[in-house]
C-alpha cells in the first residue's frame, strides 16, 4: 500500500505539473458554466419578455373576453386560418364541444393557446361545454420535420468536428511530437504551403464527415422516418455548413499547432469539441429565432439557419446573412490558424511560462487575473450583495479586486505602482478626464441606441437593482465611486497593463473593453459598457496614469445614481448625440 501511494502521488504530481491539466479540469468548469449560465439566463430572459409583449392574432367562435395580449380576426375557417399561419390560434364550438386550434411547429401558437387558458376558463363557467380538445393544425410530417430540423445542427457540427478532430492532431500535434514537422518547415519548400496542406486535409476530413453525416441523415428520415425531404433542401444545409466547416477546420488546426504532444493538444481541443455543439443546441431552443442579432453570432446563427432551412421556414434575408456572417468568422479563423503555425515558438514549442515572461509577453497572465476576478464575482461577490447590497459592494469592490489587482504584478516581480499606473498624470489629463467623464453618459445613450436595432434591452433593466430609500451620499460611494477606483485598478490598471506588454495601444485598449464588457454579466450591457471601457482605456494610456480614469469612471456612475434618485427622464436623444461627439473630440484632443 506503501508503494501504491507513493506511485499514485507521483502520477498526481506530473499531471498537476501541467498548467493545460489545471485550466481545464479546474480553471474551465468554474468560469465556463457560470459565463454560460449568464448568458444563457439573460437570452432566456429577453426572449421571455418580447415574447410577453408582443400582441398574437387569434379566432374565436363564438367570442368572449380576451387578454389584452391577444387580438381577435374575424375567419371563415378557424383550423384552415391556424394551419396557414394567419392566426396563431383558434377555439370554436360545436355540438361535440369544444375545440382549441394550434399548431405545434410554432413557438407563438403555443403561446397563443396558453394566453387562450384563462378567458377559456371564465367562458367555459357560463356555457358549461360538454368538453375541450386540443387539436394540433399542423400535418404530421411537418411536425416531424420541425422536430428534426431542431437537432440536425448539434448532430451535425458533432460529426463534423469527430471528423477533423484526430485528423489535426495527428497532422498537426503528432508531427510534433515524432520531431518530423520542424524538420519538414526547414526545408527549401515554402511554409505556407505546409500550412496550406495541413490545413486542407483537416478540411477535406471535416468536410467529407458533414457530407456523409448528411447524407446518412437524409436517408434515415426518408427511409426510417417516412419524412420527404427535397435533396435542394439537403443541398442547401450542406451549402450553409461550408462556412462552419472552414471555421471549425482552422480552430482545430490552431490548437493542435499550440499544443506540445498528443495529450496536451487532447485536452486543448476538449473545448473545441464541446462549445460548438453547445452553441448548436440553440436551434432547438423554443422561442429562438434567426433574425439581425442571432445571425451576426458564430456558429448559433448557421445552426438557427440551417433548422429553418430544413424546417420549411427560412427568411431568405436573415439566411443570407447568416451565411456571409459565418464566412467573416471563417476567414478570421483561417488567418489565426496560419499565424498560429506560422510562428516559431508555436512550432518549437518554447511558449511556457517562464520563456514567454522572459520575452516580456504577460498576456496570458492577464487573462488569468480576469477569470479570477470573474470567479470571484460569481461566487462570492454575487452571493454577498444577495445577503447585504452594501456591505456586499464593499467586499467586491475593496476585498476582492483591489486584493488582486495589487496582487498580479507583485506575483509576476513586476513594480506595483509602474504596472498599475498608480503615478502622477499632468493636469490638462485630468481636466480632459473630468470633461469625458461628464459627457459619457451621452455616450452610453447613443450606443444603447444603436443596439435596439438588433438588441431591445427590457425596460425595466435597472428596476430593482438599488434598494429603494438608500441614501443618496451611500448610493454614490457604492455605486460610483467603488467602481470608479476598484474596477479602473483591476482593469485598466492590471489588466490592460499586462496586455500592453506585448500588444499595440489599439490591442490593449479593445481587448480590455471587452473583458470589462463581458464582466458585468448581461448581453444589454456588453455595448455600452464596452464603449465606455474603450474610452477609459484611452484616457489611462493618453494620461499614462490609471487616476484621470478613476474619475471619468465615477464621474460616469454618478451621474446614473443622481438620475436614479431624482427619477430623471433618460432617453437617447440630440443632447446624446452631441454629449457623444463631444467625447471623441475630446479624446482626439492632442
Amino acid at each position: 500500500m506503501k508503494l501504491l501511494g507513493v506511485m499514485l502521488l507521483a502520477e498526481l504530481r506530473q499531471h498537476l505539473r501541467d498548467p493545460l491539466t489545471l485550466l481545464f479540469m479546474v480553471a474551465l468548469p468554474l468560469f465556463l458554466y457560470p459565463a454560460l449560465t449568464a448568458g444563457g439566463h439573460a437570452l432566456v430572459q429577453r426572449n421571455l419578455e418580447v415574447a410577453e409583449a408582443r400582441v398574437l392574432n387569434v379566432a374565436t367562435e363564438p367570442a368572449f373576453a380576451l387578454p389584452a395580449n391577444l387580438a381577435r380576426v374575424e375567419v371563415a375557417d378557424v383550423e384552415a386560418a391556424v394551419r396557414e399561419g394567419r392566426v396563431e390560434a383558434a377555439v370554436r364550438q360545436d355540438e361535440g364541444g369544444v375545440h382549441v386550434y394550434w399548431d405545434s411547429r410554432r413557438p407563438d401558437s403555443l403561446d397563443a393557446r396558453a394566453r387562450l387558458r384563462d378567458g377559456l376558463t371564465a367562458w367555459r363557467k357560463d356555457s358549461q361545454p360538454r368538453r375541450v380538445d386540443a387539436v394540433d393544425a399542423s400535418a404530421p410530417s411537418a411536425r416531424t420535420r420541425r422536430q428534426a430540423a431542431r437537432w440536425l445542427p448539434a448532430l451535425l457540427l458533432f460529426t463534423l468536428l469527430s471528423g477533423g478532430l484526430y485528423t489535426a492532431l495527428d497532422v498537426v500535434t503528432g508531427e510534433k511530437e515524432r520531431g518530423t514537422l520542424e524538420t519538414l518547415l526547414t526545408t527549401a519548400v515554402d511554409r505556407r504551403l505546409v500550412v496550406a496542406a495541413k490545413f486542407l486535409v483537416v478540411l477535406a476530413f471535416t468536410v467529407v464527415s458533414t457530407v456523409l453525416s448528411l447524407g446518412s441523415s437524409w436517408a434515415s428520415a426518408a427511409w426510417g422516418m417516412g419524412l420527404e425531404l427535397p435533396l435542394s433542401v439537403v443541398l442547401l444545409a450542406g451549402a450553409l455548413f461550408l462556412p462552419m466547416a472552414v471555421l471549425l477546420a482552422a480552430v482545430l488546426t490552431a490548437a493542435a499547432a499550440w499544443a506540445t504532444d498528443f495529450k496536451s493538444g487532447q485536452v486543448l481541443t476538449t473545448p473545441v469539441l464541446v462549445i460548438p455543439v453547445v452553441l448548436g443546441l440553440s436551434a432547438a431552443v423554443p422561442g429562438l429565432a434567426l433574425g439581425g442579432f442571432t445571425a451576426l453570432v458564430p456558429v448559433v446563427g448557421l445552426a438557427l439557419a440551417t433548422r429553418d432551412v430544413v424546417a420549411g421556414e427560412a427568411n431568405p434575408a436573415w439566411v443570407a446573412l447568416a451565411f456571409v456572417a459565418a464566412a467573416g468568422w471563417a476567414g478570421g479563423g483561417l488567418w489565426w490558424a496560419a499565424r498560429s503555425l506560422g510562428r516559431e515558438d508555436v512550432i518549437l514549442g518554447s511558449r511556457g511560462g517562464a520563456q514567454r515572461r522572459q520575452r516580456g509577453d504577460y498576456r496570458a497572465d492577464a487573462l488569468g487575473l480576469f477569470a479570477l476576478a470573474f470567479l470571484a464575482l460569481w461566487f462570492l461577490g454575487q452571493t454577498a450583495q444577495a445577503v447585504d447590497l452594501g456591505w456586499g459592494m464593499l467586499l467586491t469592490q475593496a476585498g476582492l479586486f483591489v486584493p488582486l489587482a495589487l496582487a498580479a504584478p507583485w506575483w509576476l516581480g513586476l513594480p506595483v505602482s509602474a504596472g498599475l499606473g498608480l503615478v502622477r498624470a499632468p493636469g490638462r489629463e485630468w481636466a480632459r478626464a473630468a470633461a469625458v467623464g461628464l459627457l459619457m453618459p451621452g455616450l452610453a445613450l447613443t450606443i444603447q441606441a444603436a443596439q435596439s436595432f438588433v438588441l431591445q434591452a427590457p425596460t425595466a433593466l435597472f428596476e430593482g437593482l438599488f434598494p429603494e430609500g438608500m441614501a443618496l451620499w451611500r448610493m454614490v460611494v457604492l455605486f460610483a465611486v467603488l467602481p470608479g477606483v476598484c474596477e479602473e485598478l483591476l482593469f485598466r490598471g492590471a489588466f490592460l497593463g499586462l496586455w500592453r506588454s506585448k500588444s499595440s495601444a489599439a490591442g490593449a485598449v479593445i481587448v480590455t473593453a471587452l473583458v470589462f464588457g463581458l464582466f458585468h454579466l448581461s448581453v444589454f450591457r456588453f455595448f455600452p459598457t464596452f464603449g465606455l471601457g474603450v474610452v477609459l482605456g484611452v484616457l489611462r494610456l493618453r494620461a499614462g496614469s490609471v487616476l484621470p480614469s478613476m474619475l471619468a469612471h465615477t464621474l460616469n456612475n454618478t451621474f446614473g445614481m443622481l438620475a436614479l434618485h431624482f427619477a430623471w427622464p433618460v432617453e437617447p436623444d440630440w443632447r446624446a448625440a452631441v454629449a457623444a461627439a463631444g467625447v471623441v473630440f475630446l479624446l482626439a484632443l492632442g
